[in-house]
């Protein structure tokens, strides 16, 4: 976090929670992401907490543009991605799923493992990705319980990654 601008009772920066109330008082789309393109130059920690937050943004191209500068970035900082887990929206959740999966951010299983119970299928379906993505015994773990969800695509999803990380075929 950034020494100079400590986190208020909100949990965000102070410079962070500045550019989101600017961002969520601009409705123009090609606006806002050209703050967020702006800001994505400048290499300070309430830059990659306000890209992460920025995942909620109602607008699917600027949410595309973050996950590509989250998934190029370094370093990544868990307690971002990991907090950006916890609220809503739902495109959100798995848009963030889909970078620490990207990005093998082994310290979140735990916290993907919560995402098995989401009750939206997309977030079920991103969080089965993840884990395939991640590997190892306890993903696998999740893996077997989306096996057995209700949707179709999640099951799917989890049958894909439990594939990839443990060579088992479904036929």
């Amino acid at each position: 976090m950034d020494e100079r601008h400590p986190p208020e009772e909100h949990g965000h920066s102070r410079i962070c929670r500045a550019f989101l109330d600017k961002l969520a008082q601009t409705p123009d789309k090609t606006k806002r992401l050209a703050v967020i393109t702006a800001c994505a130059k400048v290499r300070f920690p309430w830059v990659e907490e306000l890209l992460w937050e920025t995942l909620a943004d109602p607008n699917e191209g600027v949410r595309d543009i973050v996950v590509k500068e989250l998934r190029r970035r370094e370093p990544l900082h868990l307690e971002f991605a990991l907090k950006r887990l916890r609220l809503p929206p739902w495109y959100a959740r798995s848009s963030a799923l889909g970078i620490i999966g990207c990005r093998r951010m082994q310290e979140a299983v735990p916290e993907i493992g919560r995402a098995v119970a989401d009750a939206n299928v997309e977030v079920r379906r991103a969080a089965a990705e993840a884990l395939g993505e991640m590997g190892g015994d306890e993903a696998l773990r999740f893996l077997v319980v989306l096996k057995k969800d209700a949707s179709p695509y999640v099951r799917a999803a989890a049958e894909e990654a439990i594939r990839k990380t443990s060579g088992v075929r479904f036929s």
